[in-house]
């Protein structure tokens, strides 16, 4: 976790807030840790590239040297995973499949430079119905797959199905069906194909999600992470946010739908805490954490200017959490009895062939 004094200087840099920052600047400069800090919360590349663009490199200090390394190393790991994506995708494309681009993949080809930020591994979102050829093109090219019983146990028990590319500098891809766990949101994967906007990668045409669907997952993608520190969910939705045309509305009725208010209401909740000037009023008022589950997690609640709630690096706590969200509580018993059970029952997963 990093210390206060680099936490409170990292928000400052991540809301633009200059004023503050060059006060801690000023207080106390940067230390060389501070670099291992936005390495912690995976915003190395935003706050060196943030920093360059506003001529405000003094700020990191005596940092400024390892975030340059630091960035330097995403530059080459994204070139690799990035050739690899479009070796990927014209195995799709000649599979007659053409993928939805989810996060990452999808930020580095039209808001930040290729270098900007970090790509762990390429989301790729594919229709039901296309799965077996997705995963045909992905095998034509022998990339793996996770042997049994962890196959199976990602088809039914997960939104998607983790694979490796071959060679001795593997990258890793996620072959996604839905954005999130059937059995716990009814997220509506033809209608984000539906609103899906065309988008350029490396010269093949294929989709990517509209910008309020978007900004919907990534809000349920932070409870997928249990509210942790990294902050680079906080910044793409800081860029998708203040575009022109986007209407937080828009994704209020998205995470009805999806039945994830509970889930959004606490990541917003977080992210208020994050950057108080990023959550209109109203949105968070319309997702409020609701009262009866604010008891079940005062216990929890963090002093650290980055934390929501303590201990969520334990499964434990996870699991606690992950109970105290749930949209319905009444439908608690079913949902445990679901898990405890979903690797040994057949799904309808046209993967699943076990």
């Amino acid at each position: 976790m990093p210390s206060i004094a680099h936490a409170e200087l990292l928000l400052a840099l991540v809301r633009e807030d200059w004023e503050t920052a060059e006060a801690l600047h000023r207080r106390k400069p940067a230390d060389a840790g501070f670099a291992d800090a936005c390495a912690e919360c995976d915003i190395h590349p935003q706050i060196h590239a943030l920093l360059e663009k506003h001529d405000r490199l003094h700020l990191a200090g005596q940092a400024a040297p390892g975030l340059a390394a630091r960035r330097a190393k995403v530059r080459h790991d994204n070139l690799l995973l990035i050739a690899r994506t479009e070796q990927a995708l014209d195995a799709l494309l000649q599979h007659s499949v053409q993928p939805l681009a989810l996060k990452g993949l999808d930020l580095v080809h039209r808001i930040y430079a290729f270098d900007e930020r970090t790509l762990d591994d390429v989301d790729l979102l594919v229709r039901r119905e296309q799965l077996r050829d997705a995963l045909a093109a992905f095998e034509s090219l022998g990339w793996e797959i996770p042997p049994e019983p962890r196959r199976t146990h990602y088809i039914r028990s997960s939104h998607h199905l983790p694979l490796q590319s071959p060679g001795p500098l593997a990258v890793g891809f996620e072959l996604h069906w839905d954005l999130a766990q059937q059995d716990r949101f009814s997220v509506d994967p033809a209608g984000i194909f539906e609103r899906a906007v065309p988008i350029d990668v490396g010269g093949r045409s294929i989709l990517r999600c509209d910008d309020h669907d978007l900004v919907a997952h990534l809000l349920l993608h932070h409870l997928a992470h249990y509210f942790d520190t990294r902050l680079k969910w906080l910044v793409d939705m800081r860029h998708l946010t203040s575009r022109p045309g986007f209407d937080w509305d828009r994704v209020v009725g998205l995470i009805r739908r999806w039945g994830a208010s509970v889930a959004c209401g606490a990541a917003l909740l977080h992210l208020h805490k994050l950057d108080p000037g990023m959550i209109p009023e109203r949105v968070r008022r319309a997702l409020p954490l609701p009262l009866s589950r604010r008891p079940f997690v005062a216990p929890l609640r963090s002093n650290h200017p980055l934390e929501l709630w303590r201990g969520t690096r334990r499964r434990r706590v996870q699991l606690y959490l992950a109970a105290v969200l749930l949209e319905r509580w009444r439908a608690l018993p079913g949902w445990l009895i679901h898990r405890s059970r979903r690797d040994e029952q057949r799904s309808d997963n046209p993967l699943d062939t076990a």
